[in-house]
């Protein structure tokens, strides 16, 4: 196979692309699967735009599944994984990935950008790693009913519509660019997930450092949950994002806070062990409303912000009021 030129029509250094690669535009790698990600690193990889990079490397979030072992936290994890492809995609969009100029080419001038570039092949990097783990473990494992991946329609309706919703949103961020044609793997082990959604939020957070947008995310954080139109979604978001998204949990904190009217009950991080219970928000007996005080509770509802509690053995904590309730 002859080498391709890439870049325009004086490329710097011709590029030999795999044998079952085709390219077809400045963003477009066709018939190109997840095991070719090693090669792609050593050759097309350096010839690709860090727009057409950054679209790549969301896309690979569509085809990790989850197995069996995840249990009861398959929920959460998927969620997980959504937050984080939906808060690298938010980067992307206030940077103009897709429109700057200095993004779409294949040989950006500015360091920022270069830096920016070799932030995103490694999290590619992190991908292919992860997916050669999981390979490892299907050839040393018998094939298992038990191992086999989950899917989204065992969620519940709740944290099916989050996942549905942010995976739209993925997609229309990346404006139906499709760079290649991968394949799914599954992820056994919960250790190896934690590992792979952090290092990836830590290379994230390079990214939000080597070009300050935090201002403009904080916003477009606030239209993704304004967008969340299922009120009881909003607490499921919230646990979902902890640790993971400050700006989409402050959003998420504040369409709560609106919804819950000029008052509203938060507890930012609670602890509890033993037989410890936190309960969050004003609570009511049926019989102080069956004696027509609805428009006084209204009146009288509580506003509370705390950042921590921590609760042990058979303490009890109120966040909020009680009318007619007791513990």
């Amino acid at each position: 196979m002859p080498p391709l030129a890439v870049g325009g029509e004086e490329a710097h250094k011709p590029q030999r692309f795999p044998s079952n690669v085709q390219l077809t535009g400045p963003h477009r790698l066709k018939n190109f699967k997840l095991e070719d990600m090693a090669e792609i690193f050593g050759t097309a990889a350096s010839a690709l735009s860090v727009a057409a990079l950054l679209s790549n490397c969301v896309d690979c979030f569509e085809y990790i599944q989850l197995g069996r072992h995840f249990g009861r936290d398959y929920e959460s994890c998927q969620l997980k994984l959504d937050i984080a492809r939906t808060r690298l995609g938010r980067w992307g969009e206030v940077v103009g990935i897709n429109e700057n100029p200095r993004f779409v080419s294949e040989d950006p001038g500015d360091n920022a950008v270069q830096l920016a570039r070799s932030i995103i092949e490694e999290i590619l990097e992190l991908f292919e790693t992860a997916r050669k783990t999981s390979k490892r473990y299907e050839l040393r494992a018998p094939h298992r009913d038990s191992d086999a991946p989950l899917q989204s329609p065992e969620m519940s309706p709740v944290s099916r519509g989050l996942h549905n919703r942010l995976r739209a949103l993925a997609h229309q961020r990346q404006k139906g660019t499709t760079l290649i044609k991968k394949t799914t793997w599954a992820l056994y082990d919960g250790k190896q997930f934690e590992k792979l959604v952090g290092q990836i939020l830590e290379l994230v957070d390079e990214l939000e450092k080597v070009l300050p947008v935090e201002e403009a995310c904080r916003k477009l954080a606030g239209i993704e949950v304004e967008q969340v139109a299922d009120e009881q979604s909003l607490p499921t978001l919230k646990a979902a994002a902890k640790s993971l998204d400050q700006v989409l949990l402050d959003a998420v904190m504040d369409k709560i806070a609106k919804t819950n009217g000029n008052g509203g009950n938060f507890v930012r991080d609670a602890a509890t062990s033993d037989s410890a219970d936190v309960q969050v928000g004003d609570q009511y007996s049926e019989a102080f409303f069956a004696q027509g005080f609805s428009s006084f509770a209204v009146a009288l509802k509580s506003a509370n912000t705390i950042e921590k509690v921590a609760a042990r053995d058979s303490s009890r904590v109120q966040v909020g009021s009680r009318f007619g309730v007791r513990f």
